[in-house]
């Protein structure tokens, strides 16, 4: 699963907006040192401004292969014949996780043009920050509803946007310490900087921590076995590796940073500074499994365990991806499973949902039921009896926040046995 093009794409991508986030806060935290005449060197700005340039590029071109690779998979076509057709400029133009692609695309190439032109500032900081903060409503947070969507969209921003702060600024220092090194002159610089950056990572580790938790409660739930699933087995190493990084965080604080700027010192962070990096792309790998496996919480039925005896359709339109399972598939008494998607595959959440079975060639009348809700993104018709066999068709109405739409395919049922009724 780790080795799944998406999750790749997806780790590099955070990466990138991360580095190019956490690099123009300390290109400014430098600015603010640098007034106060601490350095007798030339100032560092020119490599900040190389990192934060080569970041948002590399954020640019795995944002485009993200968008690729799940038009391919809304599509059902190699990667190599997306562009045949216009199928990659429907999946881009039609649907909510192309849009967004491309809103933050324009993001990049807007802090992209802002250091260029301005250098590392404030104004590149900020759209650098929405960069960031956007990805939230890629992931999990983006399908929620109601308050608890709203909570958890929240705490995604923050969490996003405080790694952004702690984890996306190390590359930079640990380049500012080591070049500090070699050149004396720099060092009560790098220091100051170091103090600097010492405080913005308190708090942002604290809103790590108060963010991270408020996402697991929403995400996990109370699972009978929390280790059961894939996610919740990659979130406890998350968990471990973020413990690791708190605690070379500590030294860093409490024992190195006082000592600055000794040369010993300056190498010993640059070192511990490297090691936490190093935590950190585990994490985001990580973070790129979590976002394509579903919550502990909210397991969803595979195609796999689906029973041979149901009746199951794919509907895929634009606004919602539905799978409907009807156990048993044929006439008589019988239940219907929906299951709704986005079309990254994440679940959506609808307000309300109703099925609608109408014979394709019959008189006989149709059905229409109110579903009750049992799962993220599931929802059950019990007690359902169907009069005939044959090619029906099926109708799934979904409302969310105010907005309905209508889903339609069609399904065929057995012919039901002396026993069914």
């Amino acid at each position: 699963m780790l080795l799944d093009p998406l999750v790749i794409v997806r780790t590099v991508h955070f990466a990138a907006c991360t580095v190019a986030m956490g690099t123009l806060l300390l290109a400014l935290l430098t600015r603010a040192a640098m007034r106060r005449e601490l350095t007798g060197g030339p100032a560092p700005m020119q490599g900040f401004r190389a990192l934060a340039l080569a970041a948002l590029a590399t954020a640019g071109v795995s944002g485009a292969l993200w968008l690729a690779l799940i038009a391919s998979n809304i599509l059902d076509v190699p990667l190599t014949e997306m562009f045949d057709d216009g199928g990659l400029a429907a999946v881009a133009l039609d649907t909510r996780f192309g849009r967004i692609a491309c809103l933050r695309l324009g993001l990049a190439l807007a802090v992209g043009a802002l250091v260029l032109w301005k250098g590392p500032g404030w104004p590149a900081l900020g759209a650098a920050t929405a960069l960031i903060g956007s990805i939230a409503l890629t992931g999990h947070a983006g399908a929620g509803t109601g308050a608890t969507g709203l909570i958890h969209m929240f705490a995604d921003v923050v969490h996003l946007v405080s790694a952004g702060v702690w984890v996306g600024a190390l590359p930079a220092l640990a380049w500012l310490l080591w070049r500090s090194r070699a050149e004396p002159a720099r060092g009560p610089l790098a220091a100051d900087v170091t103090r600097r950056f010492g405080r913005l990572a308190l708090m942002a580790v604290a809103a790590l921590l108060a963010s991270g938790i408020v996402n697991t409660a929403i995400l996990l739930g109370w699972p009978a076995d929390p280790f059961a699933t894939t996610y919740a087995r990659a979130l406890a190493v998350k968990i471990a590796a973020f413990v690791a990084m708190l605690v070379l965080a500590a030294v860093n604080r409490f024992r190195l940073t006082p000592a600055l700027p000794r040369r010993g010192a300056l190498s010993a962070l640059a070192g511990t500074a490297l090691a936490e990096i190093v935590f950190g792309l585990g994490i985001l790998l990580l973070v790129g499994l979590l976002g394509a496996q579903p919550p502990a919480g909210h397991v969803h039925m595979s195609a796999a365990a689906i029973n041979r005896e149901a009746a199951h359709v794919h509907i895929h339109t634009s606004q919602a991806m539905a799978d409907l399972i009807i156990d048993p598939g044929r006439a008589g008494a019988t239940m219907a499973t929906v299951q709704i998607w986005h079309e990254d595959y994440r679940p959506f959440a609808a307000d309300r949902v109703r099925l609608t079975l109408e014979p394709a060639a019959s008189d006989v009348p149709a059905l229409t039921r109110e579903a009750e809700p049992a799962a993220e993104g599931t929802w059950v018709v019990n007690a359902l009896r169907i009069q005939s066999s044959g090619e029906w068709v099926v109708r799934i109405a979904i409302e969310r926040s105010g907005t309905a739409f209508t889903l339609e395919g069609t399904v065929v049922l057995a012919q039901c046995s002396n026993d069914c009724w």
